[in-house]
């Protein structure tokens, strides 16, 4: 894994915070001139520090309120039983995101629905129809206290 010095630290910190500063931007904010900058995100995105560029969405904005996140227990352990089940979970959309974790659960999954309503279409006709789940217990998120998106390098 390449080591990353104080620039590329506060290139990607920039970069994390507004994506779309376009390369004149961030050589002014760093003080260096836009070809070294420009090689340095191409450095940063083929190595892999930089995965992806994306817009972020209010979800109440698009009538998704209602975060949920839902504990899941499997009964069957194997690789191919648990790699099923997270072919599934990314076939669904309401699963924003999808973790293996270790614990009292198998897997924990935040879900994005409309409302109870919105929640119960998706548990009835989607989840619980997926025959490898033994149990699921669902936590339902009243206010969010902290969403922090990037990391500080």
């Amino acid at each position: 894994m390449k080591k990353l010095d104080e620039i590329d630290r506060k290139l990607l910190n920039l970069l994390q915070l507004n994506s779309r500063l376009t390369i004149r931007e961030l050589s002014k904010q760093l003080f260096l001139s836009t070809t070294p900058i420009y090689e340095r995100v191409k450095k940063l995105e083929n190595s892999g520090f930089i995965k992806n560029y994306l817009t972020e969405i209010d979800p109440k904005l698009i009538g998704k309120k209602l975060i949920v996140y839902i504990s899941v227990s499997l009964n069957d352990h194997t690789k191919t039983a648990i790699e099923a089940f997270e072919a599934q979970m990314n076939k669904l959309d309401e699963v924003m995101e999808a973790y293996y974790i270790s614990g009292n659960s198998d897997f924990l999954l935040k879900v994005h629905c409309e409302d109870m309503e919105d929640y119960h279409r998706f548990i009835t006709h989607k989840l619980s129809v997926i025959s490898n789940i033994s149990q699921f217990f669902s936590s339902f998120v009243m206010t969010e206290s902290k969403v922090k998106r990037n990391f500080v390098l």
